[in-house]
């Protein structure tokens, strides 16, 4: 075969495939990095209630937000200030006794050998490592996503998240 392609094109034919070759790697790389995003979907308080008898929804906006940064993902501590954010929350609401429960549940099911691929930490992202910071490149995709996507979700939601990842970006 490399006799054929050397009569066609001549004694530098490794130079003229070289050009070829990075051209397809660099291909490569851009088609990685245009990755997109899995769909933000909550189920607020996964099998769990979202306030009490007299207000039903009472910490379900702590849940959807819980689940965002689920979403999003992050390193190990942004996992745990995650967790940490859900209980603060669910406490401002008044419901000390179910801030407890709620955070021992989700510390106990980060810990589970029993895998769901929506309930993974930074599960938005295809083949992505868990628990490893995001990158600037990566926070950009994710402010990007909520800036043309999720048209439901509340705008103080949305800019508690950026918030939150520009400073895990300051803090690195």
């Amino acid at each position: 075969m490399m006799g054929g392609l050397k009569r066609k094109f001549g004694d530098n034919i490794h130079m003229k495939i070289l050009p070829v070759i990075l051209l397809l790697s660099s291909f490569q790389s851009w088609a990685r990095s245009q990755t997109n995003l899995k769909p933000f979907v909550t189920d607020y308080c996964t099998a769990y209630v979202e306030g009490t008898r007299e207000q039903p929804n009472l910490w379900k906006h702590c849940c959807e937000e819980h689940d965002l940064y689920f979403w999003a993902g992050g390193s190990l501590d942004d996992r745990k200030t995650s967790d940490l954010r859900l209980k603060t929350c669910v406490e401002k609401t008044g419901a000390r006794t179910q801030a407890v429960l709620i955070y021992t549940a989700v510390s106990i099911g980060g810990s589970s050998p029993i895998r769901f691929k929506t309930k993974q930490w930074g599960h938005a992202w295809e083949g992505r490592q868990r628990y490893v910071s995001l990158t600037e490149d990566e926070t950009s995709k994710i402010i990007y996503h909520l800036d043309t996507h999720n048209q439901e979700m509340s705008a103080d939601l949305k800019q508690s998240l950026k918030e939150q990842l520009n400073s895990r970006l300051d803090s690195k």
